[in-house]
């Protein structure tokens, strides 16, 4: 009977113990996602302030690329 007590003891502490770790295993992958989340929402904020001058860097780009173009052919 001792034996059959003692054994189901071990069996409760393991598996709080799985419990316990699967917990922090999952909230690590939480902080993670919440972290991306915020480095995209940091990016988004960045592109809407600064649309205009990014705008015209890109057309820029494209224009002297599109000079380049012509006047190597």
């Amino acid at each position: 009977m001792l034996k059959k007590l003692r054994q189901a003891l071990i069996k409760a502490e393991l598996k709080t113990k799985n419990a316990i770790y699967n917990f922090i295993k999952e909230e690590k992958g939480g902080t993670e996602i919440v972290a991306i989340l915020l480095i995209i929402i940091v990016l988004i904020g960045v592109v809407v302030i600064f649309r205009n001058q990014l705008s015209e860097l890109i057309v820029g780009f494209f224009d002297r690329i599109t000079n380049d173009v012509k006047t190597d052919l």
